[in-house]
């Protein structure tokens, strides 16, 4: 496939831009997804938990 020059990555930087246009692994990105939905779904307990128990405090 034809590239044109100067279309590549702009940035040296980490960026996200910059690992998926290196062509990063399919599976690391299948692994940051995993981690981000455990560390969401832990912090919506512990939201959960904190309301409750300054709810049940105020009574």
């Amino acid at each position: 496939m034809y590239k044109l020059p100067g279309a590549g990555v702009g940035v040296a930087g980490g960026g996200v831009g910059a690992l998926a246009a290196t062509g990063a692994d399919v599976g690391w990105w299948l692994a940051v997804g995993v981690i981000l939905l455990v560390l969401g779904t832990i912090a919506v307990i512990a939201g959960y938990r904190r309301t409750k128990r300054l709810g049940e405090m105020g009574n």
